[in-house]
């Protein structure tokens, strides 16, 4: 099993914003079982917002990628460019 992790770092002055659009309209898209999280005490400016899915295998990673990613990827370069970065992460659960 797989945990796989979008984390999403934004400037104070974006956050509300982003933060709407990814609870109204982005997360309703996803498969049910997706979390959302907020990270505390983060060392990074700003807020870190984390969603979380865990998946049988690297396949459904890879779906995941090719159907959801992208649309929050275009939502943030063009509304928030430069005001907030996304990374993600695989982790294996042992």
């Amino acid at each position: 099993m797989y945990l796989y992790n979008i984390s999403i770092i934004i400037e104070e002055s974006q956050h509300h914003a982003l933060f709407s659009w990814v609870q109204q309209s982005w997360i309703p898209t996803l498969p049910a079982d997706t979390k959302l999280l907020k990270m505390v005490n983060s060392p990074h400016e700003g807020y870190t917002y984390c969603i979380q899915l865990i998946v049988n295998d690297e396949q459904q990673i890879q779906h995941f990628q090719s159907e959801h990613i992208s649309s929050l990827q275009a939502h943030i370069a063009q509304h928030h460019s430069e005001k907030a970065f996304i990374f993600d992460s695989v982790m294996q659960y042992l």
